[in-house]
C-alpha cells in the first residue's frame, strides 16, 4: 500500500530550458516511488487541447503574447481540474515540470506583467509547497540543448531565455520561504541532492516527524 502525504506535497520545478528539469523531476518521481510513496509526475505545457497548440507554436512560430497567455491559462486549468487537484486530495506528492512561474517569466520576457500573471493564477492553481528554481546560465542551457541533439525553438532564443532567467530570479528573491534557488550549473550528484534534500525536508514537515518504518525509508534514514 502506497505511503500518503497528509494534504499532498505540490512541488513545482522551473527553470530556463536546458536547466535540467525533466531529469530533477524524473529523479524526484523515482525517489517516491522506490520508497513506496503516492507520487505523480506531470509536465506543462500537458498534452491536452490548449497544450498542443502551445506545442506546435514553438516550432511553427509563437503566437501573440495575448494568445499565449490565454492558451497557458487554459491549458492550466485544465490540468489542475483534471490532475493536480484530484492528486492532492488523494494526499499524493505531486511534480510538476514547469507550472506558473514558467508562464510569468516567458511571457513576462515579452512584456507581461509577471507578477500579475502569478496573481492571476494563484486564483484557481493551487500553490505549490516549493519552486525548486534550477538556474542555469543561458550559454550553458542553450548547449544542453544542442548536445541533446535539439536545436532552440521559438521559445529558446538567447535574448529571450536571458530574460525570462532574470524574472525567475526575481520570483525567487520575492519569495524565499517559498523556492529554493538551485545551481543547476553544478554536478548531477550536487543537484539532485539539493533537491532530494528539500522533499525529504517538506514530507517530513507534512508527516508531522511520525517514526513509521515507511516514513524512516522515506527519509532515507533506514540506509
Amino acid at each position: 500500500m502506497n505511503q500518503l502525504i497528509p494534504g499532498g506535497l505540490l512541488i513545482a520545478v522551473e527553470g530556463i530550458d536546458g536547466a535540467g528539469k525533466t531529469s530533477v523531476a524524473t529523479l524526484l518521481a523515482q525517489f517516491c516511488g522506490e520508497r513506496g510513496v503516492a507520487c505523480v509526475i506531470s509536465k506543462e505545457p500537458t498534452s491536452l487541447r490548449w497544450g498542443q497548440e502551445l506545442r506546435r507554436s514553438a516550432s511553427e512560430g509563437r503566437l501573440t503574447l495575448e494568445r499565449e497567455l490565454e492558451l497557458f491559462r487554459k491549458d492550466r486549468e485544465m490540468h489542475v481540474a483534471g490532475t493536480i487537484r484530484p492528486a492532492l486530495e488523494q494526499r499524493h506528492v505531486v511534480i510538476v515540470d514547469r507550472y506558473y512561474w514558467s508562464s510569468a517569466a516567458y511571457q513576462g520576457a515579452r512584456g507581461a506583467d509577471p507578477r500579475a500573471i502569478i496573481a492571476d493564477h494563484e486564483t484557481f492553481a493551487p500553490r505549490p509547497d516549493v519552486v525548486l528554481l534550477l538556474d542555469v546560465p543561458v550559454e550553458q542551457g542553450l548547449e544542453r540543448i544542442r548536445r541533446r541533439g535539439d536545436e532552440p525553438n521559438d521559445f529558446e532564443k538567447q535574448d529571450g531565455l536571458a530574460k525570462a532567467r532574470r524574472i525567475f530570479l526575481d520570483l525567487a528573491a520575492d519569495n524565499p520561504g517559498h523556492s529554493q534557488v538551485i545551481n543547476a550549473a553544478a554536478g548531477v550528484r550536487e543537484v539532485s541532492r539539493a533537491c532530494l534534500d528539500k522533499l525529504q525536508s517538506l514530507a517530513a514537515a507534512k508527516l508531522g516527524g511520525r517514526e513509521t518504518a515507511v516514513f524512516a525509508r522515506f527519509m532515507g534514514t533506514d540506509r
